[in-house]
């Protein structure tokens, strides 16, 4: 079974202001996440802007995040190597193996339309071009196709280990979570959003991509935890907390929305790379800087409320 637990960040890539990728200024920004609690990294996907970079760059960004990993060596890291072409796919893949990945992942085959065989033909020559762990990437609204049971099962007899999951359609994601449970398959489902955390952490599942990491990275550790205790009124007094957060500080794009999240931490947030551009007002920097002191602030709160004992991610860190 998968050894990747926890809450894995979909982590933003800083670009520099000719666009090109500042990969020291995102190896500083990976650093701080793993520092306040991040279980692992889910590298150049929707948030990282992937699809936006050369093949030479994401694997660039490969590099940094294996070395960022060497100083917490108990992290995991996951590539996402999706692209529009099976070669490209392919390439990237065993560059993320060769430099240590614990798993890699792939949405299908966007801009062209294709059939469910020839999408089936592209994930299996990823799953058979490396010896670790392939995940599939569910995430219509940007690949325009929506994954069945069925096509799970199809790529499952060839070998897939795992499902990434954005659609957050419960009636499909429950479909494979329980087909593989009660079958005993050696796969794992992690939910691609915090939306719906509640709910997943109660079937059992364990592992989330959540994308408030990349600006309070400390509140998703904070959250994983009281999902994890016995507690089951904490976990709703935290949801719903968590969930107010989300509809206000995504006012826009989640990953526009992000960087000025983080901008508003006080972290130095980069660029991002054209078409895309983070357009942002002073308000939204000021509104941004309240309802994160606030979550913070309600979190501690309901942490002390309930007399949960929650260890410090700096004191996890000191410890290795």
């Amino acid at each position: 079974m998968s050894n990747i637990h926890g809450v894995i960040s979909p982590c933003i890539t800083l670009f520099k202001e000719n666009g090109s990728v500042d990969e020291a200024a995102t190896a500083d920004l990976w650093t701080y996440f793993f520092e306040n609690g991040v279980d692992g990294l889910f590298v150049t996907g929707s948030y990282g802007l992937g699809p936006l970079m050369t093949n030479e760059e994401r694997v660039g960004l490969f590099e940094v995040a294996a070395k960022v990993r060497e100083k917490f060596p108990d992290r995991k890291l996951i590539a996402h190597v999706g692209a529009a072409d099976t070669a490209s796919a392919v390439l990237l893949a065993k560059s993320a193996e060769k430099l240590g990945f614990d798993a890699v992942a792939a949405v299908a085959p966007w801009y062209n339309k294709y059939s469910e065989n020839l999408i089936f033909d592209y994930f299996k020559s990823i799953i058979k071009s490396v010896n670790i762990p392939t995940y599939a990437y569910n995430n219509p609204s940007t690949s325009g196709f929506m994954f069945t049971l069925n096509f799970v099962q199809r790529l499952q007899a060839v070998g897939l280990k795992g499902l990434k999951d954005a659609s957050v359609n419960f009636k499909f994601l429950s479909a494979v979570y329980y087909d593989a449970k009660q079958n005993n398959k050696d796969f794992q489902v992690i939910l691609g959003t915090e939306n719906c955390w509640l709910t997943w952490s109660q079937m059992g599942a364990d592992t989330i991509i959540g994308g408030m990491t990349n600006y309070v990275p400390d509140v998703d550790y904070k959250l994983k935890k009281i999902f994890e205790c016995d507690n089951y009124d904490a976990k709703v007094d935290a949801y719903i907390l968590m969930s107010n957060f989300r509809k206000q500080i995504l006012y826009t794009d989640s990953t526009i929305s992000s960087h000025v999240a983080l901008k508003a931490t006080g972290h130095y947030a980069g660029y991002t790379r054209a078409p895309m551009e983070i357009e942002y007002t002073e308000e939204h920097i000021n509104n941004a800087k309240k309802l994160i002191a606030g979550i913070r602030e309600d979190i501690d709160s309901l942490i002390d409320k309930y007399s949960l004992e929650i260890t410090d991610p700096k004191a996890l860190v000191s410890s290795h």
